[in-house]
């Protein structure tokens, strides 16, 4: 078991005395240990690895924000030990509010056990979770546009390759979930996600859906921002007829054609890799 001493250098403190007295502090860390529990090897996450705390955000979403990208990026552990809250609070410059409020957002997230009389440590976040705040914490305003259509394609490919298992009368229910040109920029954006999803749910396979969902609400702003645009509604809405119609039809190369054409526009399409197989009958 590690246990992570976290060296924070706080902004409003550059004066030649609390330098002095940082040094000072820097060469007896307080590190969160039991009384007669060794502690033989240290995990040191140093300043270089913080990205500042954001002004624009709350302090307890900026601190469960910086402690989420140094679980993410592996410097954090699952079975590595927090500092104490004393430790945290003084290296984060908050208050002991703040800082619980911080903690619970990592335990909702399912990223933190806290024990009374231990403390508190990295688990092995669940992938659902893990995925929900990967889009939360990263945008699309931060990702190429390009590269999330790719991924999305990549993995909708697989999931048209599945739907060749499932019933045509299933298949039909993906006609529900058609935009309309009177309804708001956001009714729209998420009509065009249940879309996707929904055949994700058709075709089984759980880690796909995960990972479009993941991928959708990466760029739900973008989606939005689309369908402000009348012409871009409408060529969602044929888009979406043709779909539905080659796969009520069977023609799964076809539907493929047509959704990689909607998600990469101006992209010859890759020779399908579709595999006709037998549907499953009916129950």
């Amino acid at each position: 078991m590690h246990i992570i001493h976290l060296t924070v250098v706080l902004a409003n403190r550059h004066n030649g005395e609390n330098d002095k007295s940082n040094n000072q502090r820097s060469k007896a860390p307080d590190m969160m240990t039991q009384p007669n529990t060794p502690s033989t090897s240290y995990t040191t996450v140093t300043t270089s690895q913080f990205t500042p705390l954001s002004p624009r955000m709350r302090r307890s979403s900026s601190i469960a924000a910086e402690l989420r990208r140094l679980i993410s990026s592996g410097q954090l552990k699952p079975g590595d030990q927090l500092p104490t809250e004393a430790t945290l609070c003084r290296q984060f410059g908050v208050s002991r509010t703040t800082l619980r409020e911080a903690i619970q957002m990592l335990r909702t997230s399912g990223l933190l056990d806290v024990t009374p009389g231990r403390g508190s440590f990295i688990r092995t976040p669940d992938l659902t979770q893990l995925l929900a705040d990967l889009a939360l914490t990263t945008p699309a305003t931060r990702c190429n546009g390009t590269e999330i259509n790719h991924l999305r394609g990549l993995i909708q490919r697989d999931i048209i390759g599945r739907l060749t298992r499932v019933q045509t009368a299933q298949r039909s229910e993906l006609h529900n979930f058609t935009l309309s040109r009177q309804a708001a920029p956001e009714v729209n954006a998420e009509a065009e996600a249940n879309w996707h999803l929904h055949m994700a749910r058709l075709a089984g396979g759980t880690l796909n859906h995960l990972m479009l969902q993941t991928l959708l609400a990466m760029e739900l702003q973008n989606r939005i921002q689309r369908f402000h645009n009348a012409d871009e509604v409408m060529r969602t809405i044929q888009t979406q007829m043709r779909f539905n119609s080659a796969l009520v039809d069977g023609d799964f190369a076809l539907a493929e054609r047509v959704l990689t054409q909607y998600l990469t526009p101006g992209v010859a399409p890759a020779p399908s890799q579709v595999q006709l197989q037998q549907p499953q009958s009916a129950a």
